[in-house]
């Protein structure tokens, strides 16, 4: 178990005792009141500290898988903008569209047809202009 790990569990345990001395009073103010706040205070900005710490290290450890893969994603550019990923996103949701209404087609009496056609014609217009797009991209 780390340092912080250990240190966040006793400072759970050191706020247990002041609940524990809390409840104790029986619902009678005690006259200890501002020490035990005080107490209280002092142990959550204790707790937030080590927590932040804690957190703060978590991801930056290293094994040889990870400095592999990044290595290797780092050959092809890193990670790829938001919009890249969103075109690509875009494109497969528009091949599986098509691809549906492909067999919906072939299913469908004439009059359903001729809506499907109308839908598979601005889907594939749709696609033509996300492959344009991300075929630019390619060429930067």
């Amino acid at each position: 178990m780390s340092r912080k790990t250990e240190e966040i569990k006793k400072s759970i345990l050191r706020l247990e005792d002041i609940q524990q001395s809390l409840a104790a009073c029986d619902g009678k103010t005690p006259e200890n009141l501002n020490l035990i706040a005080d107490r209280m205070k002092s142990e959550l900005e204790n707790l937030k500290l080590w927590i932040g710490m804690l957190y703060k290290y978590n991801g930056t450890s290293k094994s040889r898988a990870k400095i592999a893969a990044s290595r290797e994603n780092g050959k092809k550019g890193g990670r790829p903008p938001k919009f890249v990923t969103e075109l690509k996103k875009q494109k497969a949701e528009l091949e599986l569209l098509l691809e549906n209404l492909h067999s919906q087609e072939i299913i469908s009496s004439i009059e359903d047809s001729q809506k499907i056609d109308e839908e598979r014609r601005a889907a594939e217009g749709k696609l033509s202009e996300v492959e344009e797009k991300l075929s630019g991209l390619s060429k930067i």
